[in-house]
């Protein structure tokens, strides 16, 4: 393999030389470029980046940790991540915690396994990496799982409670309060909930975001029209039917995940009703399902690429040694308006 002095004997110009053509930080003249670069051209020469990134003590590589490659929706996260770094000439090390199984939707039990994600961390550590983005598969606080790393970190969905960690995440809250007072300006009055876990800080949110929309329109809610389900299709079915069922039922329902509200189809199907005329219903993350239900699903798109490349560039900012804050960064999500919703029917 031709080496840099090989490309300067051949060319008749010195190394350094050759270095200027590479990086191009220098000028040259055109003759000593030309004299290099049919040099290159004869034996098939090609920069070793190892070798660079020894003497820079940089590897321009990033490792991305995620917890689950196969769940939603972590592949358009790292997808932003990966266009990112490409725009910057980075290249990313990509290793998959395969946590899916293990924690299934009991996202908030991470701590469990967290011998499993520092092991990861170490891998990337051993593997010279410039710094690690940690991709969750479900938004929320991540307290003292991480131990100590000398590798600028960056967590996207998902945020630590050290400030010193930044982090990229959404409104949940917010979302959850536009969805709902879309549904308060399309005149309905008896809205309900689905919710996923209690325990869960996204549904923490999501709870507070409803509430707040009916609480600026003046609307109270009767206790049972929250209900408690599991992020589930089956659950937002058996949900429903139960809301569905009763003595006053309401018009419109916010399923807190875009499955649950698949769900709330199934329900309103068995009792005849008809979406959006006879009941309304919302959802929230705009999975795929939601545009291939009958009618379309109205649901809240959540920014997951744009979580992918904002992590990336505060990592980059990082390793630049720009001084910023670090801290949590929360993206908007846009609502998506489809068929599902209609105005509040008059009974």
């Amino acid at each position: 393999m031709a080496t840099i002095k090989d490309i300067a004997a051949l060319a008749g110009v010195s190394t350094a030389t050759v270095s200027h053509v590479l990086s191009g930080k220098k000028p040259v003249s055109d003759a000593a470029r030309k004299s290099v670069t049919d040099a290159i051209a004869l034996t098939n020469y090609t920069p070793n980046p190892i070798a660079k990134s020894l003497r820079t003590s940089q590897t321009r590589t990033v490792g991305v940790l995620v917890e689950d490659i196969s769940a939603y929706p972590v592949p358009e996260i790292v997808t932003g991540i990966s266009e990112y770094l490409e725009e910057n000439d980075y290249k990313l090390i990509l290793d998959n915690l395969h946590l899916l199984g293990k924690l299934y939707n009991q996202y908030e039990q991470l701590s469990q396994y967290k011998d499993i994600v520092n092991q990861g961390v170490r891998l990337m550590t051993r593997t010279q990496v410039d710094g690690i983005i940690y991709v969750s598969m479900h938004d929320r606080r991540i307290d003292k799982i991480i131990e100590p790393t000398n590798k600028a970190l960056v967590y996207a969905y998902a945020y630590s409670a050290n400030p010193n960690e930044p982090s990229v995440t959404y409104d949940n809250e917010l979302g959850a309060e536009r969805i709902t007072t879309l549904l308060i300006e399309k005149g309905h009055r008896r809205i309900a909930l689905i919710a996923g876990h209690a325990a869960s800080s996204p549904v923490k949110l999501r709870l507070k975001g409803y509430k707040n929309a009916l609480d600026k329109a003046g609307i109270g809610v009767p206790p049972e029209y929250v209900r408690w389900g599991n992020w589930e299709f089956a659950s937002g079915a058996v949900e429903a039917e139960a809301l569905l069922g009763m003595p006053l039922p309401p018009t419109a329902v916010f399923a807190m995940n875009d499955l649950m509200a698949a769900g709330c189809y199934t329900a309103a199907q068995r009792r005849g009703l008809h979406i959006p005329d006879d009941l309304s219903v919302v959802g929230f993350d705009n999975r795929e399902i939601s545009s291939y239900l009958f009618p379309p699903l109205t649901t809240l798109a959540l920014p997951h690429r744009e979580i992918g490349r904002t992590s990336a560039a505060l990592l980059l900012s990082r390793l630049s040694g720009a001084a910023e804050e670090a801290g949590n960064v929360v993206l908007l999500g846009d609502v998506i308006s489809r068929a599902s919703v209609g105005d509040a029917p008059v009974r």
